[in-house]
Parts: C-alpha cells; structure tokens; sequence
C-alpha cells in the first residue's frame, strides 16, 4: 500500500525542535533520516578515538564488563575485529558528544555480544550495564499491534473493523467519525487522527510526571486536535492510534490490555525483565538513571520516575536489550502470529519521505543497502532501537539514558555507525 504522506521530510527534520515522550514524530525523525543514502562507516583511520576507554564489548549472555581504564577493552567472538571497533569507536564518540550512557545488545545466530558505553549516572561513578532495564517508549507499538494480530488469527476481530464497532461513540466530533476508521488503519498510521502527545499535553506531563491518565482522557487529548486528513487517504504517526487499539483489544477480550501482552507474548517467550508498569513510577533493579532535556538548549533533568499511564499502549513498557531482541527475532521467525497475520504485520505504507511502516512494525534501508525490522521508541529519560533480519536471525538493541533536544544529530550518527557495522552489507 502506498500513500501520500502529510508531511515531507523536511517536516521531520524541523522536528528537532519539538518532542514526543513516547517516540511519536521523533522516531519518524529518526527513521527518515536512517533511510538517507550515507555513508557513515568510513575507514578506522577516520574514527577519532576519545581516549577516554568508555566503551567495551564481551561475549556471552551474562557478561557485563565496564571500562575503567584510559584505553578501550574489546573481546570479541566476531572473525571481523573491525566490526566491533567501529561498534565501540561510535558509542566512545557519542558518550565524548553529550550521551551519558549506552548499551547495546547483539544476537546473531545464537551468539550474544554486549556493549557499554558511559555513565549509569551523570552525578555518579557507576557504569551502564547490558543488563539493564529501561523504558522502550513506541516499541510497546509491536507487542500491541502482534497482541491485536493474534486476536485476528483467532477470528475474533477482523482489521477492516471500524473503531464504532467496538467502542461506539468514542471518536466523534470535530470532525471524526470512528464508522470511517479501520483497525488496520490505526495500526499503520493512516487513520487521520491526531497524536496526542503535542505541546500542551508534553508541557502536563513536564509540570506533574506522577498524574496518573486514563485511556479515554488520552484519546481525547488527541481528539481536541483536528483530523489530519481523511482516514486511509495519507499516513502520519500518531500515538493516539495505539491507545485506542489497546481499548479495542480490552473490549474484544474482557481483559487488559496489558495481561493479553503479559498471556500471549511475555510468558510463551519467557521474558522475564519485561513489565507494563501501569501507575507504578518506579524501575526495576539494574537501572541507569534516566535524563530527559524539554526545551534545545535546556537543562538536563532526571526524569527516572514516571507515571508511565501517559504514555500508555503507545509507549509506557519495561524491558531489557536481551528480552527485546528475543522478541523481534521470535515474532520475525514466525513464532508468534499465523502465516496470514505475519503477511498483514509486514505489509507497509510508505511515505514521502520513503520511510514504510507495517501494522506496528517498521522497515529501514541501511545506506549500505540491508533491510531491517523493527521499532524505535523515546520516552521520557531514554531512546531505544530494536531492529532485526528479517529473519529475525540477527537482532541488535540499543538504549541510552537520555532524551532530548541538544544531541540529536550526535545521536542519529551514532546509531547508523552502530546498526551498519553489526549489519554489514552482504559480499
């Protein structure tokens, strides 16, 4: 499928200036510019070293090292040792540009490698850690859009059902009509309405970080704002679509939204560091601290403690790098939805700016020409990147603590040095 989207790609570049705490326009940002022909893995002798050794990388599923030292630690089962100097060279340049802290976690064919870069905290000696836990931000998107897929699957719901069927009258007025809008469409973005998350909810948000938000009070947050355009005709990421999915799923169920996630994915799989938090501001232990940053040029503020309910199914999880890449390589490799629903999931819109998005699950082109499946997320205090084969044979994870205005460009750079030299193209 192919539509129009609202907004070129200039658009997201000005995006710089705005912010979403649940991914929304910042991970379209993101993946607009990850789909621009660059060449960022250059020769090693133009990756500049910090100096600092903030960086390293072990091997195995419990390995967690940190750097101490004035030089970089590397200890690798990868046959090309240049690949994971580039890994470590890149996260050292972010930690040196502004990034308090990084992890990142590979997997490839049953081979688990992890990174490290900087601090768990910016007042603290204590180093980030693989291990730790973070808030995932728009990935909550895949485990809400593969829980309504399975329910499809089952016959208990189809994507051509309009959101009235299922919760008559609530999309309505100022211009909405939920009789002319689609699951499907809420799934892809190409439902019209509005994403909730704009200036005046963020600066709420900002104000009181532990007020507590129910769905409906979401949603309507988004419908204040006029449509966008009407339903199916164009695509615009909106984080209202997944908040009105999470009620779709609770009315077909009778059930949260969050115990179908927790029955239908995080148990089967076993992801046992995996958690939707609901009203609960605390992390789970391992944690870094989480730094957010509202306004370009503002201070930096420690934002760990959250009321997640305002982000919701759009973006409100707990998870790990290690869970998150067992669940895009399970859900990739056919584990999770029927051979019809794994069509559907993959089925994209593409965008002006050609960036395609699937039911809750993005594609990317690398600049060196390798695809990829995934999600991107940004909430308040961190930024995370799951991304996979499509064969969900080699995945990558990779989260900081921090979100904000100041580093974007610094932090794009980073993430494609990172992802195309753990996904290097074919030869």
């Amino acid at each position: 499928m192919k539509v129009c989207s609202r907004a070129p790609a200039s658009y997201f570049r000005s995006y710089i200036s705005k912010h979403l705490p649940s991914g929304g326009k910042h991970d379209m940002y993101i993946r607009t510019r990850m789909m621009l022909t660059l060449t960022v893995l250059v020769t090693s002798a133009l990756l500049v070293s910090t100096g600092k050794g903030l960086a390293q990388a072990t091997v195995g599923a419990e390995a967690s090292v940190h750097a101490k030292s004035s030089k970089s630690t590397v200890q690798s089962s990868h046959q090309d040792s240049k690949k994971n100097f580039f890994i470590v060279e890149a996260m050292e340049e972010g930690v040196a540009k502004g990034i308090p802290g990084i992890l990142l976690q590979t997997r490839k064919d049953g081979v688990v490698q992890h990174y490290t870069a900087g601090k768990a905290s910016i007042y603290a000696e204590r180093s980030m850690q693989s291990n730790f836990h973070f808030r995932i931000g728009s990935v909550t998107k895949t485990f809400v859009s593969v829980t309504m897929l399975q329910l499809v699957g089952e016959g208990k719901v189809s994507l051509n059902d309009t959101v009235d069927k299922w919760l008559p009258g609530l999309v309505q007025g100022n211009g909405y009509d939920g009789q002319q809008i689609t699951i499907r469409q809420l799934l892809n973005h190409t439902s019209g309405i509005a994403s909730y998350t704009d200036d005046v909810f963020l600066q709420k948000v900002y104000e009181n970080r532990f007020k507590s938000f129910s769905s409906e009070e979401l949603v309507q947050e988004g419908l204040r704002q006029k449509p966008l355009f009407t339903p199916g005709t164009q695509a615009s990421y909106s984080n209202t679509n997944y908040i009105i999915a999470a009620m779709i799923i609770e009315k077909v169920t009778g059930d949260t939204y969050a115990k179908q996630i927790e029955e239908r994915i995080i148990k089967p799989l076993k992801l046992n560091n995996t958690f939707i938090p609901g009203t609960s501001t605390k992390l789970p232990k391992p944690h870094a601290r989480g730094y957010y940053q509202l306004k370009l040029g503002g201070p930096l503020q420690d934002f760990t403690e959250l009321n997640a309910t305002s982000a919701h199914a759009s973006g409100g999880m707990i998870s790990t790098a290690d869970d998150l890449n067992r669940f895009i390589s399970a859900l990739l490799s056919g584990k999770l939805l029927k051979h019809e629903q794994m069509k559907q999931l993959l089925d994209t819109v593409e965008f002006q700016d050609q960036s395609k998005y699937g039911l809750g699950l993005l594609q990317v082109t690398l600049s060196n020409g390798v695809q990829l499946w995934g999600h991107t997320g940004g909430v308040h205090g961190f930024k995370t990147f799951t991304f996979a084969t499509s064969d969900g044979k080699h995945a990558a994870t990779l989260s900081m603590n921090y979100h904000g205005k100041d580093l974007e460009n610094i932090i794009f750079e980073m993430i494609m040095k990172v992802y195309e030299a753990e996904f290097p193209a074919s030869v």
